[in-house]
């Protein structure tokens, strides 16, 4: 009997349909071993030798594991073709290779689940490589060392909970910098001028760019109102017309971030949810291997996705040859291959799919088959008219598609095209009509997860893996906020990356972070030994973290700015400071006066700036009210003279799903023993519950996430 290792159930159920009989299948569930939760688990002093255990959720899958392969000849470990694969591949080796009964143990890898390339995969096995390993255990290893070593000096000075990371700390720091970059951003006012032209055949409108050859800028109202009036009294003329081709080329197939970017912009995804619905599409066998950085295309696929075009389109449209795209990331060694789905004629109507796997295939099956085509051809024309006494020039830009191309696989790029009516040379034309409007200019946009990983991975700052678990941390951790799609930081966030900025600042550094991915990748490919690049690194880490925390002070670093108010119990200037739950008006005569009161931007506000009613007086004190806060584990009710009372009542929020054990009642957050969890509205007629963590929402409420309720 031949045992195949994989790490999850749908994986081995795929791979079972494709080998058949003769095999027994077992899934790991991720990484059968890892370094402990508590304690640091690196031995600093013996070449940061990792000390890793098996978890207790792990310890009845190893022993299945252990049973089944004492009984087989090979063992075949059939993880993921990438660093964290290797890794789990390695460790179940090591830990199966102790049994009394050995047997051969085989790696086999595979970047689709499609007959051909499994019976492939399992014809030429190889060995676990090494240096693979090495990269994944020096990122383990590093990044535990920066998490477990730096973390508490956070907790210490800021707030119980933080957390600092290599990766996840210059995250925050692009958010903070571009949340201070649209605090300092001034708007400047300009208008724009459209002008309505009518000819003998049609109207058109044109957009005024010159006076007297030199561009046009419209800053007030009173010059754009002296400009209308002076266009009103003139003649217009066409000066000139021209006529060019446009081509607008195909895009490359999908890569990680590429697929995260494009789900989040069409659909909204979140890069965790959509690295989830890749995982089940990889592992059911619709798609290539989803974490990868390359942009090639394996020539088999290219010539199904040919035949494919052809059949159903017509030879036209196809290039003469099959095109290859040059992948452009500096560090393209996850994969072979770009995303693609593993039968280029299996489409998205005919896949079988719904709801959110089947819009993730459609994104990816698109553009692998798009990529294959020949580029789209617009006729464009250029129209400039001029006015004959002030020399206002105004431009007017029209395209029609003359070949489809590309598009013809999504039936247009959804562009609104502007067809311009047929004109002459030298045409006089009447003004029908001026629009005048006002603008202002914008501040640079907050990031969402499209361009956060697009500016991550411009800097060379984390890979294919670690993208969404990334996002999803500093969520988790209370420094980002999202407001809709798009992130805000909180005060911790600026808090901590300034405390990080200057007193660590390699651990922000851009430069510093991005020349570290290069050197796991450097011993990812063999050419570099990881316990000295750890070396290097941790040596002056562990000198400047013991400098920095006999001097660094609490009081110093919370303590945010200083104000004109005076405290009312003994006159002292009072200071803004960041406690648990947020900005407080502290004394600065503190401990010796305790005096302190919420600012005014700890009341709940509406989007337009409106003090939203309270919720009910407080019963311990004599002037507070309950209001809305943010906490750890969701949002509760606090009396708003934190911190001088602190009694809190949780809040019943209502959310837009129903019971799954009634079916009659909502699904509620409420708080218990000091925890928040959800429940059901309809409690205690219905006792369904979940006590998995909150800061998950929405996640925990898909129905394969919820705990069944316990039997009485």
């Amino acid at each position: 009997m031949k045992l195949v290792i994989v790490e999850s159930p749908t994986k081995a159920k795929t791979l079972q349909r494709i080998l058949g009989e003769g095999y027994d299948f077992k899934a790991s569930m991720g990484h059968i071993r890892d370094l402990p939760k508590s304690g640091l688990g690196v031995d600093v002093k013996h070449d940061f030798e990792p000390e890793y255990i098996v978890p207790d959720k792990s310890q009845k899958v190893l022993k299945d594991i252990k049973k089944s392969a004492s009984k087989a000849s090979t063992v075949f470990l059939a993880t993921d073709p990438d660093r964290e694969g290797e890794a789990i591949a390695w460790h179940l080796e090591l830990l199966l290779s102790h049994l009394k009964h050995k047997p051969e143990f085989k790696r086999v890898a595979f970047h689709e689940l499609t007959k051909d390339a499994v019976e492939e995969a399992f014809e030429h096995p190889e060995h676990v490589k090494k240096h693979l390993v090495d990269a994944q255990q020096a990122r383990r290893v590093l990044d535990r060392l920066v998490g477990y070593k730096l973390s508490p000096l956070l907790w210490k000075t800021v707030r119980f909970g933080l957390s600092a990371g290599r990766v996840q700390s210059v995250a925050v720091r692009l958010i903070v910098e571009r949340e201070r970059e649209r605090e300092a951003f001034k708007p400047a006012e300009y208008w724009e001028i459209k002008g309505e032209f009518a000819s003998p055949h049609e109207k058109f409108v044109a957009d005024l760019v010159k006076k007297n050859g030199r561009d046009l800028k419209i800053n007030d109202e009173k010059r754009a109102k002296e400009i209308e009036s002076e266009l009103k009294r003139d003649e217009f003329q066409i000066t000139e017309i021209e006529k060019s081709e446009r081509v607008k080329n195909p895009y490359p197939p999908l890569r990680t971030s590429t697929l995260q970017q494009g789900a989040s912009n069409v659909f909204g995804f979140t890069a965790k949810r959509t690295m989830q619905i890749a995982q089940h599409l990889f592992e059911k066998g619709y798609i290539t291997y989803h974490r990868t950085d390359s942009l090639s295309l394996a020539s088999k696929f290219i010539g199904m996705a040919r035949d494919y075009v052809g059949k159903e389109f017509g030879s036209k449209y196809l290039p003469k040859d099959g095109i290859q795209y040059k992948t452009t990331s500096k560090n393209a060694q996850e994969a072979h291959e770009a995303i693609r789905p593993t039968h280029a004629s299996r489409t998205p109507n005919e896949s079988g799919l719904k709801g959110d796997e089947k819009k993730i295939y459609s994104l990816i099956w698109k553009r692998a088959i798009e990529s294959q085509l020949l580029p789209a051809i617009y006729d464009q024309t250029t129209v400039l008219v001029e006015s004959k006494k002030e020399k206002y020039l105004f431009r007017a830009v029209g395209s029609v598609i003359k070949f489809e191309g590309w598009l013809v696989v999504g039936n247009g790029n959804g562009e609104n095209l502007v067809q311009l009516p047929n004109l002459k040379e030298g045409e006089t034309l009447d003004l029908n009509k001026i629009d005048s409007s006002q603008h202002f200019t914008q501040p640079p946009a907050r990031y969402s997860d499209a361009t956060l990983i697009k500016k991550l991975e411009e800097m060379g700052i984390g890979r294919p893996s670690t993208y969404a678990p990334t996002i999803s941390t500093i969520q988790g951790r209370g420094y980002v906020i999202r407001d809709q799609k798009y992130f805000v930081p909180t005060d911790f966030a600026y808090v901590v990356t300034d405390l990080l900025v200057d007193n660590f600042a390699n651990i922000v550094d851009y430069d510093f972070t991005a020349k570290m991915e290069d050197k796991l990748d450097d011993i990812a490919l063999g050419e570099l030994s990881w316990v000295p690049v750890i070396r290097e690194f941790y040596k002056p880490f562990e000198k400047n973290l013991e400098e920095k925390s006999k001097k660094l002070n609490k009081r110093d670093i919370i303590t945010l700015e200083k104000t004109k108010e005076k405290c009312p119990e003994c006159g002292s200037p009072m200071v803004v400071k960041l406690g648990r739950y947020g900005k407080f008006l502290s004394c600065s005569n503190y401990p010796k006066c305790d005096y302190a009161e919420p600012t005014d931007e700890n009341k709940v506000l509406d989007k337009k700036g409106n003090e939203i009613e309270d919720f009910g007086k407080c019963p311990n004190c004599e002037n507070g009210h309950f209001i809305l806060k943010q906490g750890r584990f969701g949002r509760f009710l606090a009396c708003s003279n934190y911190p001088k009372c602190k009694t809190t009542k949780p809040f019943l929020e209502k959310i837009d799903i129903s019971c799954p054990k009634c079916k009659e009642g909502d699904i509620i957050i409420k708080k218990a023993k000091g925890r928040a969890f959800f429940g059901c509205s309809k409690y205690p007629d219905c006792d369904w519950s979940s006590w998995k963590d909150p800061r998950n929402f929405p996640e925990v409420l898909k129905p394969e996430n919820w705990k069944k309720p316990k039997k009485k």
